[in-house]
């Protein structure tokens, strides 16, 4: 199971992992490190979405290291060790240690909120675990369509409300009605119209203080799905959430054919915030905790 998900984590990563891997053996042609082949490489990194910051971290590393013959592998070694050492403090699952366990997951509109919904109350109904999905965005059909869809795969419970209906009463509904059905996981679903970011926050300060009304501990975790394929630009949405609510973790959603795939290692050392799943691909099986080591390896394409 862990060798098929780290191949296809490798397959998602390969087009960030072509580029780096490319463009670091172009640079070594040379086969010394001198000033100019750490500036070739330091653009490449940074290009490749790894951040200025980071990307002038490696290079001093590099500079250390003082490589006798360098190699592709070498400097990707380097690399790799780098970058696990800044995300491996940021590795986070999302806790489970309530009764009930009320997880709102935030993101803007198109990030992947949805199915990653779906994909968590599978994987979660795989371990045995009784879920409800909550359709919270509620102005969007398709989204509560979409949501029913993958809690009738999953034999989930499903809460909705009729179409432009408060998300806040049926937050509020939905876990009165978990705590009775005993439930062990409800997971929220919200929208995500960053473009009036007022309306934005005001709804999901609402449901978060309505829900407060039930148990201070609610929503027991609040969850950001950020899109790996618009790499930096996504730290900007994460800090206008993170005026709104606490977030506790980041799910990084369409690595797959992504070049931007380091984008993850600016985002998260930035934002100070975990990371707790990935995700490369539409099918259930395409969301995973994450991992440092094995995601770096896949970043590079290196054991």
């Amino acid at each position: 199971m862990v060798i098929g998900w780290l191949k296809k984590l490798k397959n998602g990563l390969s087009k960030s992992s072509d580029k780096i891997s490319g463009g670091i053996k172009k640079i070594l042609k040379s086969k010394k490190i001198d000033e100019s082949t750490l500036l070739e490489l330091e653009e490449l990194l940074i290009s490749s979405d790894i951040g200025v910051d980071i990307s002038s971290k490696i290079i001093d590393e590099l500079k250390k290291s003082k490589i006798v013959e360098p190699t592709t592998n070498k400097v990707k070694i380097i690399i790799k060790k780098k970058l696990k050492e800044i995300l491996t403090s940021l590795e986070k699952d999302i806790e489970l240690n309530k009764t009930l366990n009320v997880i709102l997951i935030v993101g803007v509109n198109g990030v992947g909120k949805t199915a990653t919904i779906g994909k968590l109350g599978t994987k979660y109904i795989s371990e045995g675990k009784k879920v409800g999905m909550v359709a919270g965005d509620t102005f969007r059909a398709a989204a509560v369509e979409q949501l029913k869809i993958w809690s009738e795969r999953s034999k989930s419970e499903f809460f909705f409300a009729e179409q432009a209906s408060d998300p806040a009463a049926l937050a509020y509904r939905s876990v009165k009605t978990a705590k009775e059905k005993l439930l062990d996981i409800l997971l929220i679903d919200t929208a995500g119209r960053l473009h009036n970011k007022k309306d934005l926050m005001d709804e999901l300060s609402k449901i978060i203080r309505v829900l407060k009304k039930i148990d201070e501990s609610i929503p027991t975790e609040i969850v950001l799905v950020l899109d790996g394929n618009i790499g930096q630009n996504s730290i900007k949405q994460a800090e206008v959430f993170k005026e709104i609510c606490n977030i506790d973790s980041l799910v990084v959603t369409k690595l797959d054919g992504s070049a931007k795939g380091g984008a993850i290692v600016p985002i998260a050392e930035k934002l100070k915030i975990p990371i707790s799943f990935i995700g490369t691909g539409e099918a259930k099986e395409d969301l995973t905790r994450f991992n440092a080591d094995q995601f770096c390896s896949a970043l590079l394409d290196i054991d």
